[in-house]
């Protein structure tokens, strides 16, 4: 390459962050149209109608003046969230995504050869961003129950160590960690502690208060899920004042695009139909978690997620063989198989009833014919 010797190092040898085939190429693939595809891969909110997104849509564009550009202090934004949350507005960053965020807070923290400490399985995009910034990432197992080994985390603070991530709820093995474990961490590491919290709503509960008590202390928070809004790229990061008012220096002036800004106070201002719809979902988890568990070949995992982490366990069947077939039958599910202790496991979105008994059909009819 021309410009190689002018390229930094590590972005030469970089493995982009990379998801499953997209619906619309699974689509062309076997010749039907978009809509005939299931899309469980992504963890997007499939319980939230199409057609009353668009609406809320369209109400917020009508106020909208597309020839300025978005406020970069996301002021409205921010109050909106910080009262629904019971937050300061001077508490919340927002990025362009919850992604954005993470790109935000290891930029503040990481310098090369700064390690953060990453709890396996777990969502790739911590380690991706460790390495772009020629950080460490070290991993720590998971208890074989998925629940935090606090020991092992606490044992691998080392004083080059910035930032311990922990995803609670976990993606893709949907559990939530026990308060007590992530008190001790925040309490004994003497690090940023980062908790990713995108799929809060569904779970238990939230440590959004906690950032009054504990310094160290950042909870991430997206829109795309609970909130059905995936495709404008809007999450937050609630941490306190002080440490909010660093991360903001960092951030692209105008990250955060108008419709975004004001779709999100549009749909707080809506949240009764979402907390119907989080409590929806809750339902089907229970029932889809019931009807997989009934098939033999299969053994699925508790969640607090808006998914649910599924192994294979027929004979001569692989998670992999299982993903093909649904694949062939127009459904897209995530193989998790390359993570630590997920030997031949999928991570499924939660559909409304209809959508989980096509699944639940085409997973049997797959364990019919040959792997």
């Amino acid at each position: 390459m021309k410009n190689e010797r002018l390229i930094r190092q590590i972005v030469l040898g970089f493995k982009p962050y990379q998801g499953e085939i997209s619906p619309e190429e699974l689509a062309k693939q076997l010749g039907v149209s978009k809509e005939d595809i299931l899309p469980l891969h992504a963890n997007e909110n499939l319980f939230i109608e199409k057609e009353w997104i668009l609406e809320k849509t369209r109400e917020a564009i009508s106020t909208l003046d597309f020839r300025s550009y978005p406020d970069p202090e996301t002021v409205e934004t921010r109050e909106a969230i910080a009262e629904h949350f019971a937050l300061e507005s001077s508490e919340i960053v927002l990025g362009n995504g919850s992604d954005e965020v993470l790109d935000i807070l290891t930029k503040v923290f990481i310098e090369p050869g700064n390690e953060t400490i990453i709890l396996e399985p777990t969502f790739g995009i911590y380690r991706f961003f460790t390495l772009l910034l020629n950080g460490k990432p070290k991993t720590v197992l998971l208890n074989e129950d998925f629940s935090p080994n606090v020991e092992a985390v606490l044992k691998s603070v080392t004083p080059k160590t910035r930032i311990i991530f922990l995803c609670s709820p976990n993606n893709p093995t949907g559990n939530q960690y026990p308060k007590e474990d992530i008190k001790r961490i925040i309490e004994e590491s003497g690090c940023i502690v980062a908790v990713d919290e995108a799929y809060a709503d569904f779970a238990d509960y939230t440590l959004l208060k906690w950032i009054n008590d504990y310094e160290n202390l950042i909870v991430l928070r997206s829109f795309s899920k609970s909130f059905g809004i995936a495709g404008l790229r809007i999450g937050f990061a609630a941490t306190n004042s002080e440490l909010a008012d660093i991360m903001r220096k960092t951030v692209v002036p105008y990250n955060v695009n108008k419709l975004a800004q004001k779709m999100v106070t549009v749909l707080i201002d809506s949240w009764d139909y979402l907390y119907k719809k989080i409590l929806e979902v809750k339902e089907e988890r229970e029932f889809l978690y019931n009807q997989l568990n009934k098939n033999e070949n299969l053994k699925a995992y508790p969640s607090q997620a808006n998914f649910l982490l599924l192994r294979v366990v027929k004979p001569q069947y692989t998670a992999k063989s299982l993903q093909n077939k649904l694949l062939s039958k127009g459904i897209l599910v995530r193989d998790r198989s390359d993570l630590p202790l997920l030997s031949n496991c999928l991570r499924i979105t939660l559909g409304p009833r209809k959508i989980n008994q096509r699944l639940l059909d085409s997973i049997k009819e797959a364990f019919s014919e040959e792997p």
